[in-house]
């Protein structure tokens, strides 16, 4: 039988964003929204240096790993991947199958939602509100990584968690639920 898989987005759920501040609510974004290589795009592979992971969070994705196939989905572009696979070395001691934006021609909620759709994960770990309630129609569950930027968003099938950390307990329910079933 094949391991459940689940996804997890980087900045502000595994690697801490800049200054620890995570900007933008979300709100007024669109779906059909063109992507483009502004200056953010162009500055990748030089934005992510420095960053320290979040509190508990890669020792709770080594957890989970235990019990589940993980992805990593970053809207990061693809001219980061180098300083990332780096950045895993050095804080989880191993790169985990990560699938990041080839381009800007997409914006990173339709990365991130095309590459989920392929995937079909059981959840996913994210904390953009937009790109949230986005995947919370695709797939069972989306566990939202608190910020003040996204604490209107609420759902059905959106679990607010503090931290990655807090979510392994419940995982962890589902995974013994799952073998009860079978």
């Amino acid at each position: 039988m094949a391991r459940r898989l689940l996804t997890f987005d980087l900045d502000g759920v595994l690697c801490r964003p800049p200054f620890g501040i995570n900007p933008g609510s979300g709100r007024g974004k669109r779906r059909d929204a063109r992507g483009h290589a502004g200056i953010l795009w162009l500055t990748e592979r030089w934005r992510y240096i420095g960053r320290r992971p979040m509190p508990g969070a890669l020792e709770a994705l080594d957890e989970v790993a235990g019990m589940f196939d993980v992805v990593v989905v970053t809207a990061r572009g693809e001219q980061a991947r180098p300083l990332t696979e780096r950045w895993f070395r050095r804080y989880l001691g191993r790169v985990p199958e990560l699938r990041m934006r080839p381009s800007a021609n997409e914006t990173s909620a339709q990365f991130k939602v095309r590459v989920i759709r392929e995937l079909g994960p059981e959840a996913h770990f994210e904390d953009d509100p937009f790109t949230a309630c986005w995947v919370a129609e695709l797939i069972p569950q989306v566990f939202l990584v608190d910020w003040p930027r996204n604490r209107w968003l609420e759902g059905g099938n959106i679990v607010r968690v503090r931290s990655v950390a807090e979510a392994v307990p419940l995982l962890a329910g589902s995974v013994q639920a799952g073998r009860a079933e079978s």
